[in-house]
């Protein structure tokens, strides 16, 4: 009798687990909004808009919200309780060839100064690829990731949802800012040297990221000795890693689309692979993009001199299309 009435209890659950099952499948995305994705992104990465205004409502008091664009920009409107930094201010003051990330006491006096603690928690964004920049500069010092998120789409996708914005730069208190000691993630940072021996090689591929008239040499930037690529990179743009267009434009393509984009141009999981644009900035874009498609962090290498340092070198170019 007892075993009869377990199983009838059984049967009886099925149909409601099925439906919960289909529930999950055909309302939680919808319910989790932002951009659609085709599965999960690694954690502590992205933070969409509405999961920011709900964070900024509960007003938590280890919260530092980051908006990395020009002051101008700042001051024209941002993220309520935003500090503003921007590019001038975390350069090595000290640098002797391209693309050297500052020294981490430049950093951690800087962050001091704004108000961040060491165990705040940071929402970065801008309006281009330089929240990257900054998330990949902490990253290299070794501040935990699951301190840091992105706003998905930057501050567009702050104004796309009507959230409010403010003028005025709120005052934090200067506090001590420390990077967790001996923490720094070497693997992230790739030199000239690195680049070069990674040419040719099976289990290694360099992706250059600058839009293609840079990659073809039929245009250069201010800085470049010379037009043209690094020979045998590949070319992904970095702009590619977003949706183009519709609602969700400026957001990062799902986990899904990444992975199609890049094993389609050659560029797999199993590779070291080391990005560089015309400097370091925009790199850093797709560095974060191929964490995002599940690519492990300890085999995506910046190269921080980029196309400015290598076309400045006795180093070989190519140009035209790619081969």
């Amino acid at each position: 009798m007892a075993g009869n009435w377990r199983q009838r209890r059984l049967l009886l659950l099925i149909p409601v687990m099925l439906l919960l099952a289909w529930w999950a499948l055909s309302w939680g995305p919808r319910l989790a909004g932002g951009a659609p994705r085709g599965d999960e992104a690694p954690p502590r990465v992205l933070i969409k808009a509405e999961e920011l205004k709900d964070l900024i409502d509960k007003k938590p008091p280890d919260l530092r919200i980051i908006d990395f664009r020009p002051q101008t920009k700042y001051y024209l409107g941002h993220v309520p309780g935003a500090i503003h930094l921007w590019r001038p201010e975390i350069e090595n003051r000290r640098q002797s060839s391209p693309g050297q990330p500052p020294a981490a006491q430049q950093l951690e006096a800087l962050l001091g100064r704004l108000g961040v603690g060491s165990q705040d928690t940071l929402i970065i964004y801008s309006d281009q690829c330089d929240q990257t920049h900054l998330w990949w500069l902490l990253a290299y010092y070794g501040l935990p990731l699951n301190r840091m998120r992105l706003l998905d789409g930057g501050f567009e996708a702050w104004k796309a949802k009507d959230f409010p914005t403010q003028l005025t730069s709120p005052h934090f208190k200067p506090v001590s800012f420390r990077f967790p000691p001996h923490s720094e993630v070497s693997t992230l940072l790739a030199t000239l040297q690195q680049v070069k021996g990674a040419r040719g090689a099976p289990n290694e591929a360099i992706l250059d990221a600058r839009p293609q008239v840079f990659f073809s040499g039929e245009g250069t930037k201010e800085g470049a000795a010379r037009p043209g690529r690094i020979p045998g990179a590949v070319w992904v743009s970095w702009e590619q890693n977003r949706v183009a267009a519709g609602p969700f434009k400026g957001c990062w393509k799902s986990p899904e689309e990444l992975r199609e984009l890049y094993a389609s141009r050659g560029v797999t999981p199993d590779k070291d692979i080391y990005i560089y644009t015309h400097r370091d900035l925009c790199a850093t874009f797709s560095l974060v993009s191929l964490y995002l498609a599940g690519y492990p962090l300890e085999k995506l290498h910046l190269y921080a001199g980029s196309w400015i340092e290598w076309s400045r070198s006795q180093e070989p170019a190519e140009t035209g299309p790619a081969r």
